[in-house]
């Protein structure tokens, strides 16, 4: 199994892309990563985008195992993770992720705003 993320950022950064390749959805290192970053938002400690993006490939391979539709996921996927859960300027990092995931066939989903963001107004 193959996830490439091309991450989209604020417009002043360039987009990227993070490669992660296991050999299935069950795959032992794949299972372990996922489980000790849950165990650090568990433990109210916050994670950084490496880990955001290892947490939403986990959401996307699921999603894609329980056959639900590219919109389901477009839509559950800012339950994934808060602002409050991750690293100063992730969320402004993670404007938006495509997915292209190779197991069996590949499927592609872009994701718009992962992470939601709390707008706000500095006032004197």
């Amino acid at each position: 199994m193959q996830i490439t993320i091309t991450v989209h950022g604020e417009p002043d950064i360039l987009p990227y892309k993070k490669r992660f390749q296991f050999q299935s959805p069950e795959d032992v290192a794949f299972v372990a990563s996922c489980q000790k970053i849950k165990e650090m938002l568990n433990r109210q400690q916050k994670i950084n985008i490496n880990e955001a993006l290892l947490l939403f490939s986990a959401f996307v391979v699921a999603s894609i195992k329980e056959r639900k539709s590219k919109s389901m996921i477009k839509e559950k996927a800012s339950s994934v993770l808060s602002a409050d859960q991750v690293m100063i300027g992730v969320p402004e990092m993670l404007q938006r992720l495509d997915f292209e995931v190779v197991f069996e066939e590949t499927f592609t989903v872009s994701i718009s705003r992962p992470i939601p963001i709390q707008d706000f107004t500095l006032t004197m």
